[in-house]
């Protein structure tokens, strides 16, 4: 009889092993499947934020632009009678100066990490614009990146409206539907900057 339940003592022992073992596996599993979620989601966040920055630097450097060149190259006094869309254009000019600033790499990420913007200048779409309004707007997005697998569609689309051609920097942009005189001057005043959905 002493023999029989020495062999039993051991029976037990490794079924209670196997269950600690599984149990174990279970848990590795649980906590590094959240450590990846958790990994991804700090991943996601740092490329969301390098595309915003990426795409108001862009903004910035075309309102620079607008107060260094008031539209114009080489105009003493301000041009009238501009039309938004020739104004559209000229602005759409100061986006493609950064053709050689597009693409956005990052020393410590891999080669294959690039995110790149385009940017697109046009009259205000609003409905029932004055064609002499000085009402723009501008959206920049990302055109490419090899990110973290999709995430591409959560990285931001900007849009910027504005009114341009301001007598100073104390005036205030006229009614979209009126004529405020198609001007070229170094002043502005945003209107709004959304984040539209990407």
């Amino acid at each position: 009889m002493k023999r029989c339940l020495g062999n039993q003592r051991g029976g037990a022992l490794i079924v209670v092993m196997m269950v600690g073992l599984v149990i174990t596996i279970g848990f590795a599993g649980f906590i590094t499947s959240g450590v990846l979620v958790e990994a991804r989601a700090v991943e996601g966040s740092l490329a969301r934020s390098r595309a915003y920055w990426a795409e108001m630097g862009n903004f910035n450097y075309i309102l620079s632009r607008i107060s260094k060149s008031k539209f114009c190259s080489s105009c003493i006094l301000p041009n009238t009678n501009v039309k938004d869309v020739t104004l559209a254009v000229n602005l759409q000019v100061y986006f493609n100066e950064l053709t050689n600033v597009k693409t956005w790499t990052y020393p410590d990420e891999s080669s294959s990490y690039t995110i790149t913007t385009t940017d697109t200048a046009a009259a205000d779409n609003t409905a029932g614009r004055h064609q002499y309004s000085g009402w723009l707007m501008a959206t920049s997005a990302y055109s490419s990146s090899s990110l973290v697998s999709g995430l591409n569609s959560h990285l931001p689309v900007m849009e910027l409206r504005l009114c341009v051609g301001l007598a100073n920097t104390n005036s205030h942009c006229g009614n979209l539907s009126s004529n405020n005189g198609g001007d070229t001057t170094a002043y502005f005043s945003i209107n709004r900057l959304t984040n539209l959905p990407g």
